[in-house]
């Protein structure tokens, strides 16, 4: 095919179609209306010699040639947005630039109120979109519709992010937690306490926590009396309740006044909580991006000392 017979404005909604499978929806993503999106994928039929998107009962699914053509399409148009449409530079006091982050509630406690409060933060124009980490936000991030992800450690094991930079931003420990007026009158958490007492355990978007892997390789066994998707719910829901439960070190010291808590020290050996900043490769030289983890990654060597 001759490039310059190519209508490179198709690319764009090309890229609309393959992620929304939906005529309208990628219609109103891309402002147009959607006879116009309708002819756009007409000419990309007809150029691409593909349908690109075929009826799979009541919706759309893409072809084979399609699902290849999505990651470099969407590499492609980052490129060009980063280094041609983008400003060559960035001036955090003077771009206005709203950064998306996924993050899960313990990393937006432990990193990002550190970052919000300080004072180069307080000089800059920049804003932030913050969204939980979910299946649906995960794809997101994979589509380069999210700029950086905070994620624990066993989720980086996925071959989708092997191509990703990544950097180490948060590591803490787990401790126990009960009520300040449960049944249980040690200090230590054992393995017969969490036999005998209902355990409050964590469940993120895929089902498996990283405090559930850790309690499985240290050979201990929780009976499980709730869930819950909200680790900074978790120390106060324990009031007037026989639960127990497991949370990152740093937030259990932090709540334990005012969530009526006590600590208990495991007596048995569990993995560290390691949490990762993690982003695409095309933002790799990105000036606003390189700033953007400039300041979560500084910001998360203070984390420690702030508590």
């Amino acid at each position: 095919m001759d490039l310059r017979r190519v209508d490179l404005n198709l690319l764009v909604v090309l890229d609309a179609l393959l992620t929304e499978c939906n005529v309208t929806r990628a219609a109103r993503r891309l402002h147009m209306s959607q006879p116009a999106t309708s002819t756009a994928l007409a000419r990309l039929r007809r150029q691409l010699e593909d349908p690109i998107l075929v009826k799979d009962g009541r919706s759309l699914r893409p072809t084979p040639r399609a699902l290849a053509l999505a990651e470099p399409l969407r590499s492609v148009l980052a490129t060009v947005e980063r280094s041609i449409l983008s400003p060559p530079d960035f001036d955090p006091a003077r771009d206005s630039r709203v950064f998306t982050v996924l993050a899960g509630d313990y990393a937006e406690v432990a990193l990002l109120r550190v970052l919000m409060r300080s004072d180069r933060y307080r000089a800059t124009a920049v804003q932030f979109d913050l969204r939980p980490v979910t299946g649906r936000s995960l794809a997101a991030f994979h589509r380069h519709d999210v700029d950086l992800a905070v994620l624990p450690d066993h989720l980086l094991e996925q071959p989708q992010f092997d191509r990703c930079g990544r950097a180490l931003v948060l590591t803490d420990r787990f401790v126990g937690a009960v009520w300040h007026g449960h049944p249980y009158r040690g200090n230590e958490l054992t393995p017969e306490v969490l036999a005998r007492y209902p355990m409050l355990s964590y469940a993120p978007h895929d089902g498996v926590s990283h405090l559930d892997r850790s309690l499985a390789r240290a050979g201990v066994h929780a009976r499980i009396g709730a869930t819950t998707s909200n680790v900074a719910v978790m120390p106060y829901a324990l009031e007037e309740t026989h639960l127990v439960t497991l949370l990152p070190a740093r937030m259990a010291a932090r709540l334990a006044g005012s969530a009526d808590i006590r600590i208990l020290e495991p007596a048995f050996a569990l993995a560290p909580v390691r949490q990762y900043a993690v982003w695409h490769e095309v933002h790799e030289s990105d000036p606003a991006h390189t700033w953007l983890r400039g300041q979560i990654v500084e910001m998360s060597g203070l984390v420690a000392r702030v508590g």
